[in-house]
């Protein structure tokens, strides 16, 4: 027989199986940090941010993570491997919530999610021309530096 799955308040899934009963699927900071990647530390610092929500507390005061917690601190590394500010993640992270729940024929969450995605495809473009620029005067110090100029340091000169 199939395992069938249970959904409470608490939003800690519960698997049912034949012979056994059902079973708390939910882990513990340490597993929660290790299936995602980060350690610790940063899990409690995007609780204390109110990126990642509160878990609920077992009896013995342990948090209770569930693979939603798991899937939402993939999203917040994902989000911020690409820049994303931290309340740039809040938003992003509002309107992904939002997104089962939007009726397919509502395309606003998805657009402001391509609109996010978009302003920070601008600003990194626009590093890259500030990086650019930056690595031409580089090369240029670079070849007055090894040019004889009568002794005097490049960065003394005055450009007119």
């Amino acid at each position: 027989m199939g395992a069938a799955r249970l959904t409470f308040a608490v939003k800690i899934r519960l698997t049912l199986y034949h012979g056994i009963g059902p079973t708390i699927s939910s882990m513990r900071i340490g597993d929660l940090a290790k299936q995602a990647g980060v350690n610790i530390q940063t899990v409690r610092f995007y609780e204390r941010e109110q990126v990642l929500r509160q878990p609920p507390r077992t009896s013995s005061g342990y948090r209770s993570y569930s693979d939603l917690d798991l899937r939402r601190l993939v999203l917040i590394k994902r989000c911020q491997n690409l820049g994303f500010t931290l309340k740039e993640i809040r938003q992003f992270a509002a309107l992904h919530d939002s997104l089962p729940s939007a009726s397919p024929s509502d395309p606003k969450p998805l657009q402001a999610i391509l609109r996010m995605a978009e302003e920070r495809l601008r600003l990194i473009d626009e590093k890259i021309g500030g990086l650019r620029d930056m690595r031409a005067n580089l090369l240029e110090l670079i070849s007055q530096v090894q040019r004889p100029a009568g002794g005097e340091c490049p960065g003394r000169k005055v450009r007119r």
